[in-house]
């Protein structure tokens, strides 16, 4: 495959978990994440494993006062040279969670045996850097 046609192949991966993300479709969630994976949250204390990961998804999905639905506001994907693996970036927004503060999703997918799997993703918020002071004021 030329680069192109990975890009390709990622996006409708990348689609395909945001879509179930939104759908609350935890077996299509655990199909497209590595068993041996790691995994950090917005939250200083969310290093999971594959199995803390989808407990996580599970309480948010039973959770009803949100309903987490998200956006993709920009996606930037680097493949490396032997195209067995990539990096995305994906600028995302909380509909009703966190509407006005941003997150930035990391993910590393690996492609083994022609199968692409999400071993890494971490969550962090964008914050401008003038709101830094005004956030640290309010907490």
């Amino acid at each position: 495959m030329d680069n192109n046609e990975l890009t390709a192949a990622l996006e409708k991966i990348l689609d395909r978990y945001l879509d179930a993300w939104n759908k609350k479709d935890l077996k299509t969630l655990d199909q497209l994440s590595a068993d041996d994976g790691e995994f950090y949250g917005s939250d200083p204390e969310e290093v999971m494993d594959k199995q803390a990961l989808m407990a996580m998804f599970s309480r948010f999905f039973e959770d009803t006062t949100s309903s987490y639905l998200y956006t993709v506001d920009s996606r930037k994907i680097r493949i490396t040279p032997d195209g067995k693996s990539a990096i995305i970036m994906e600028r995302i927004t909380f509909l009703e969670w966190s509407p006005k503060i941003p997150m930035c999703q990391t993910l590393h997918v690996i492609n083994t045996n022609g199968h692409w799997t999400i071993d890494f993703i971490c969550w962090g918020f964008v914050i401008k850097n003038d709101d830094v002071g005004k956030l640290n004021d309010v907490l």
